[in-house]
């Protein structure tokens, strides 16, 4: 069980209902943001800013799950990772790919811009200053616009994921399980 109640529609302020109403999924919002709904202007706000990411951080749709997987697996987010399975593979990527990420540096089956993208990652998400040659080889491969995207996708995802931990939130459904056997 969750840290904190999960939120009632009727219980956030009606001019942002609208919020609940347009991230339902056949009328249920998912725990996660029913646990972020006890604050629902910062909700929100978290919202607009996914939605940026998502649309405008110099990624295609796939990389984009690669870095938003592999940031889960380096947070040991079981929720985020269980999410982002689906909408990985909704993004063309395979099993094979997905699972792969965990020893991503000994396997074939990144192309160099990926390889470069997943060392950024885990430079990222190690330090908040990630060394210049992680930095470089990413550079190399992305411009700047891109760079700056996926700094700020990574800093959401690894916040996302210190969220979902803080807040005790276990993944809805039976977890797919690290190695997708579940």
């Amino acid at each position: 069980m969750a840290r904190l109640p999960f939120a009632q529609r009727s219980e956030i302020p009606e001019e942002l209902r609208y919020v609940w109403d347009k991230n339902t999924t056949q009328g249920v919002l998912p725990d996660i943001f029913r646990v972020m709904a006890n604050n629902a202007v910062v909700w929100r706000a978290y919202l607009r800013m996914g939605s940026a990411l998502w649309s405008s951080c110099g990624l295609d749709p796939a990389r984009r799950e690669l870095a938003i997987l592999r940031a889960a697996i380096l947070q040991h987010s079981a929720y985020e990772w269980h999410q982002h399975v689906r909408i990985g593979r909704q993004a063309g990527l395979s099993n094979e790919r997905i699972v792969g990420l965990h020893h991503w540096r000994v396997s074939e089956l990144y192309s160099e811009s990926e390889r470069a993208l997943l060392g950024y990652v885990d430079a990222l998400a190690a330090s908040d200053h990630p060394p210049a040659d992680a930095h470089e080889t990413l550079a190399a491969h992305f411009p700047p616009t891109a760079v700056a995207g996926i700094n700020l996708l990574v800093g959401y995802y690894v916040m996302t994921a210190k969220f979902l931990g803080a807040m005790e939130i276990a993944p809805e459904g039976a977890f797919v399980g690290w190695q997708l056997s579940g």
